[in-house]
């Protein structure tokens, strides 16, 4: 609000100072002037600032009026009609969309018509009324009072209301712009000059100062032309101005003309400055059109992308559009400042071309050319298109100016390329190209499809493609056909390969591509069919197939193929709860069939049965069917479907039963019979892969083989477990030696009577490092019939020997006794690999080495075990029996075998205080001994009681947990040393201890009994 109480300040202020200085003009009535600048400032306002501003204008007015002598009356009827005529104009000017600027002509119109002729109309009519009506001017005076108001508002109009108008802050630096600064202040100031110099040089020129105000309007609509319509309006008001003060200040030539001619020198002054904004307003609003028309035509030639250049043959000017330098890639124009030099860049293939279509161009009728020709554009060449006329000639018809349009024709050229070359590519594609509607009629097809079906292309279009008619397809052809459909609707293409007919009712195998393509809008426009010819190919591929997959001279399926089938079996089991016979076949004695007859015939044989084996096979629809596979030779794999395992047996019989029909191998000759092994197994209840499952089934064949073939067996995949559970577990044991986990344990053996310690036996342990000390009942069985038994023997021997050794050297002469299993002692080369082990040492052990053996493994061979014993006992090794009694034993069989002691089982010692049987087998074997010059030794002595009978029967040398149970070899030395004895009958010395100290054995009384634990 503050800001308009401002500016209605200036503008009353504003309107009250410009009328004063219209008014400073002599005239007939104080109330008229012919230069009324105020008119101007008030329609300026009115249009720039609003029609609020019109009440300061009618305070303005009316104090103006008062402020000269009129009443009030008069002076608010004039400001009323000087307020409205401005107020009037505004809003016609701003309702017709007039620009301020006076950029356009119409704009001017505008102005001239509602200022020029309805504002300053509106006032004179208004104030020469008003005049009349009080008296002021007579009747009669009237009609010139309206005109010189007129007159005077109008030329307000032009001189303080256009640049009040235009004049701001962007006109203002657009006048004063670097390019036109200069010029635009010498041609203001050419024009000063002139208005200066009519002013002081009148007192010696008189009217002849005038001529020199002739200049001015030139200089001004220079001005207008070159710096803008505001900077020139303004010069225009600033000069009239100052014209209207020397003259009312009696100063200049039109005072001075006054003077001469009263009222000439003021008509004059007023023509001179109408003159001025006349002539500026024309030079401005021709320079606008002017603009206004380059712009359109540099519009019209940038929506068409065509650049233009005119060439100047005489003058050498050039000019180039703004689109042609940016379509050469030149933004400065430096390509086109002549035609000979912009020729240059003219491709050198398209240059001769076109300096021939140039040479007519001299002559004076020639219509222009037009071509398209390469250019360079930056580093490359670039297609346009080349239109080139002459626009002016010499009088002899010589070319003066050159005209010449150039566009841009690379993308076309591009766009024809592809075309072409698509047109290429469609008609020699080795592939079958078609291309449909939306409704699958052929709009075209290339060569190659046209040969592949064998129609011709006037036949093909309009027509829908065999492979693609749903009504013409047949059964096996309506899945795919529907894949086909579906997968274009959700995915836009689909690929196979399909079977088709060709025309002469040929197959044909095709491989198809089919797309469909959209327009704009999203519909569905075309199908796309790329189609290849790869019959030969399938043809290729499937006789491939055969010989990867299938054998050769059956037909049947390979190995190869059979694992496909297996896996594929498997899953459908497992899918659909049937249960899988997998059977392993073998054709018994079939190379008496070849040896024969020949290979020939056996081929002949294997190839009928294999086409029997096919006929036995059963098939359930689509859902499965069992399978045969030759895996070579006379071997087959069978896959049966059953429901159960009585239905499995049941299927092998049949088949055992087709291939032992008879079967012919040639003319003339017998026909040949051949039975069958077959071995199975059945998933999922031995639940293994499919390897594993080949190999039960070829393990159970094999087992039938050995029971005399023609027969069949199914797999026990419990039998396999532990079996395979018994393999592990001596691979275990394996490990173990081989980590050196396999000890020795010592038990000694005393004599009974004097209490010494004769030796002791060597008992071997597994230290296991989780189980910790395992018994030798836990492993030895596993591998007593295997080759590790030997090796286990013949490390626990080396073990036996080096720690004897340790004895000896430490003073301990003592006897070992060690144990060697049968399958040990059958080895052909035991008596050498003992030898090799006793010759290891340095000292001679074979006297203190005692190898023990069963009884029942002694007379396993009695030839073969005597002879290895006597070829052992010259290295000086003792052979005793261990567990004597237990077995079968016969006089003559012990009479044969080199043996020095004779153990007594421990089943007999620790029964034969309680049963009678148990003691007389005891006696008897005590006094076998004697018959036989042997060492007896009782095997698990636990009790005292036990020692005593022993001894009264003759025993004297015992064993076993009462006496001490088997010790690592780190506690001999210190069990020797504080050994007591369990009895004493007889005082012995202790011949058996070296003992460093000299101390002997101590044999005391009988102790109380010992708490034994088991061995």
């Amino acid at each position: 609000m503050t800001r308009w109480w401002w500016r209605s300040l200036l503008v009353a202020g504003t309107y009250l100072a410009a009328g004063r200085l219209g008014l400073a003009l002599e005239s007939p009535s104080p109330f008229v002037s012919v230069f009324w600048p105020a008119l101007g400032g008030a329609l300026a306002v009115l249009v720039r600032w609003g029609p609020g501003y019109v009440p300061a204008l009618f305070v303005g007015a009316a104090a103006l009026q008062l402020s000269v002598g009129a009443s009030p009356g008069l002076a608010l009827g004039i400001a009323l009609g000087n307020a409205a005529g401005p107020w009037l104009a505004s809003r016609w000017l701003l309702r017709a969309g007039f620009n301020p600027q006076l950029t356009r002509r119409r704009d001017l119109w505008l102005l001239l018509g509602a200022g020029g002729l309805g504002a300053t109309a509106f006032t004179a009519l208004n104030g020469a009324s008003w005049l009349a009506a009080t008296g002021r001017i007579a009747p009669p005076a009237w009609p010139l009072t309206v005109l010189q108001w007129w007159a005077g508002d109008t030329l307000g109009l032009l001189v303080a209301g256009v640049p009040l108008l235009t004049l701001g802050r962007r006109s203002l630096a657009s006048a004063l712009a670097a390019q036109r600064r200069h010029l635009s202040l010498g041609l203001l100031a050419a024009a000063a000059a002139l208005v200066a110099a009519s002013l002081v040089t009148t007192p010696w020129l008189g009217l002849g100062a005038l001529a020199l105000l002739l200049g001015t309007p030139v200089a001004l609509s220079a001005v207008a032309m070159r710096a803008g319509l505001a900077t020139a309006s303004a010069a225009v008001l600033v000069m009239s101005m100052a014209l209207v003060a020397a003259t009312a200040a009696g100063l200049g030539p039109f005072a001075q003309l006054d003077q001469l001619q009263p009222g000439n020198g003021q008509l004059l002054l007023w023509a001179t400055s109408g003159a001025m904004a006349v002539l500026m307003l024309v030079a401005h609003a021709l320079t606008g059109e002017l603009v206004r028309l380059d712009e359109r035509w540099q519009l019209a030639l940038a929506g068409s992308d065509l650049g233009v250049a005119d060439w100047n043959l005489r003058t050498g000017e050039s000019f180039t559009s703004a689109c042609w330098r940016a379509l050469m890639d030149d933004p400065h124009g430096a390509q086109g400042r002549s035609l000979a030099h912009w020729l240059d860049q003219v491709h050198a293939d398209d240059r001769p071309a076109l300096d021939a279509a140039l040479a007519p161009q001299t002559a004076p009728a020639s219509p222009g050319l037009q071509r398209e020709l390469r250019l360079r554009r930056g580093t490359g060449w670039h297609w346009f298109d080349l239109h080139l006329s002459v626009a002016e000639r010499d009088d002899d018809g010589k070319p003066l100016r050159v005209v010449a349009s150039l566009a841009d024709v690379g993308e076309r050229h591009d766009a024809a390329d592809r075309q072409q070359l698509s047109s290429s590519v469609f008609m020699h594609l080795h592939e079958g190209l078609v291309v449909t509607d939306a409704d699958l009629r052929v709009l075209d097809a290339n060569p190659t499809y046209c040969r592949i079906v064998g129609i011709p292309r006037d036949e093909l279009l309009g027509s829908v493609p065999s492979l693609l008619r749903p009504g013409l397809a047949d059964g096996t052809q309506r899945p795919q056909q529907a894949s086909l459909f579906a997968a274009l609707r959700s995915q836009g293409n689909w690929v196979g390969e399909v079977v088709e007919r060709r025309r002469n009712g040929d197959p044909c195998a095709l491989h198809i591509t089919v797309s469909t393509v959209h327009g704009p809008d999203g519909a569905l426009r075309y199908h796309v069919l790329v189609v290849s010819d790869v019959t030969e190919q399938r043809l290729q591929r499937e006789q491939l197939e055969r010989q990867t997959y299938f054998d050769e001279l059956t037909r049947l399926p390979n190995r190869a193929r059979l694992s496909q089938l297996l896996a594929e079996a498997m899953a459908a089991t497992d899918r659909d709860g049937y249960l899988l016979a997998v059977c392993y076949l073998d054709l018994d004695h079939f190379k008496t069939v070849n040896e024969r007859h020949g290979h020939a015939a056996g081929d002949l044989f294997l190839a009928e049965l294999a086409n029997r084996l096919r006929s036995a096979l059963r098939v359930r629809g689509t859902v499965w069917s069992d399978a045969a596979a030759r895996l070579g030779g006379d071997e087959f794999v069978l896959l049966l479907r059953a429901g159960t395992v009585d239905e499995a047996r049941s299927a092998v019989e049949r088949v055992l039963r087709v291939v032992a029909q008879p079967v012919v191998v040639g003319p003339g000759v017998a026909p040949e019979t051949v039975t069958a092994s077959v071995g199975a197994t059945v998933y999922p209840l031995d639940a293994s892969d499919a390897d594993t499952l080949l190999r039960h089934a070829d393990h159970a064949m094999y087992g039938v083989k050995q029971s005399g073939r023609n027969g069949f067996l199914f797999f026990d995949p419990e039998h396999s477990r532990r079996t395979e559970e018994r393999v592990s577990a001596i691979g275990r044991v394996q490990d173990a030696l081989d980590r050196h986990e396999l000890v020795l344990y010592y038990q000694p053996k005393v004599d009974l009577r004097r209490g010494a310690v004769l030796g002791f036996e060597a008992l071997l342990r597994w230290n296991h490092p989780d189980k910790g000390i395992v018994p030798p009942a836990h492993f030895l069985p596993l591998i007593e019939h295997t080759g590790l038994s030997a090796r286990v023997g013949d490390h626990v021997l080396a073990r036996a020997l080096d720690q004897l050794e340790a004895w000896q050297d430490a003073g301990l002469d003592l006897s070992l006794s060690v144990n060697i299993t049968a399958r040990h002692l059958q080895e052909p080369d035991f008596a050498q690999r003992l030898g090799e082990l006793l010759a290891r040492h340095a000292r001679p052990l074979g006297p203190r080495l005692e190898l023990e053996v069963l009884e029942t493994a002694a007379f396993t061979d009695i030839g073969f075990t005597s002879a290895v014993l006597e070829r052992c006992a010259r290295l000086g090794v003792r052979w005793a029996l261990d567990d004597f009694g237990t077995g079968y034993s016969t006089l003559n069989y012990l009479k044969r075998l080199p043996v020095q002691v004779l153990k007594i089982d421990r089943s007999f010692v620790h029964n034969m205080l309680g049963d009678p049987q148990d003691l007389a087998i005891v006696e008897n074997v005590i006094n076998l001994s004697r018959t036989f010059d042997c060492l007896v030794v009782a095997e698990g002595v636990e009790t005292a009681a036990q020692a005593r009978v022993l001894l009264d029967m003759g025993c004297e040398i015992g064993q076993g947990m009462g006496i001490a149970p088997p010790m690592p070899a780190e506690a001999v030395l210190p069990w020797v040393r504080n050994w007591k004895g369990l009895f004493a009958l007889t005082t012995a010395p202790a011949a058996s201890l070296a003992n460093p100290e000299g101390g002997g054995q101590v044999v005391d009384d009988l102790p109380p009994p010992r708490g034994l634990a088991g061995d």
